[in-house]
């Protein structure tokens, strides 16, 4: 839910803008970026892997292609973007003005998530045969719909009069950049990553509660080896911790 908590400002900000539904988009940026976790997503602020430049700059990776429904690696430049917001615009601006053809604009306006998905697929942005069937899965299985503007029935955005730069230039109020680290923990942010407690990535993110069991874990193993200076049993201390621990949960 971190993720999705992270991104779902920018989803409803560009349905708002360019009439695209938010489920959609965050669905996509989940199955594109595993999360946000991806190397794209994290060296690159690219969770959608967009191929090409951005503003000059670009990303060179492994990626997996479709060719007649068998899986290929191949490598390929993607976009560098400065955060993730820019790269949720810059799918927005694709599927407004992605080419002459108008091959994605049945995907603007359209209020059924099931529709939309298909049409992503239809449109050929992916080439993976079960891509819409992905997104559908992943928008019921986080109940996404819910972050859905009931007003987009009313939105129609004009493709030939949206303003790129214009759009890629508002900033949201209240969203930080959860990929750069706060000048005031800077130092705490650094030890902690190099003692093993974080992977090193997102660190404005919200903490799961995953994650924190894993942090509470690895200092409760690290305070059991400072206790033993490595020659008593830890098992023995483990034991002991854990029957302190049943007893404040009794209390």
């Amino acid at each position: 839910m971190s993720f999705i908590n992270e991104i779902t400002p920018y989803a409803q900000r560009i349905q708002k803008d360019y009439g695209i539904l938010a489920s959609l988009i965050i669905a996509q940026a989940i199955l594109e970026s595993n999360w946000g976790r991806s190397t794209l997503a994290v060296k690159g602020k690219n969770i959608f892997g967009i191929k090409g430049e951005y503003k000059g700059q670009s990303i060179i990776l492994e990626t997996t292609e479709y060719v007649n429904g068998k899986p290929i690696k191949v490598d390929k430049a993607f976009r560098k973007y400065p955060t993730w917001f820019e790269s949720m615009v810059d799918l927005a601006n694709l599927y407004n003005t992605g080419d002459s053809r108008g091959r994605y604009k049945k995907i603007i306006g359209e209020t059924d998530y099931k529709k939309a998905a298909q049409e992503v697929k239809n449109s050929g942005y992916a080439t993976d045969p079960n891509y819409a069937k992905k997104i559908i899965e992943i928008i019921e299985s986080n109940e996404l719909t819910k972050y859905d503007s009931t007003e987009l029935s009313s939105i129609r955005v004009d493709s030939k009069n949206v303003n790129k730069e214009e759009n890629k230039e508002v900033p949201i109020v209240n969203v930080r950049d959860i990929n750069k680290v706060s000048t005031w923990a800077e130092k705490d942010w650094k030890e902690a990553t190099s003692n093993g407690y974080y992977d090193g990535t997102r660190p404005g993110a919200n903490l799961t509660r995953e994650e924190s069991a894993i942090v509470v874990n690895r200092l409760r193993n690290n305070f059991l080896k400072l206790i033993a200076q490595n020659k008593e049993d830890i098992q023995r201390l483990e034991t002991r911790l854990q029957e302190i621990e049943k007893q404040n949960r009794l209390a």
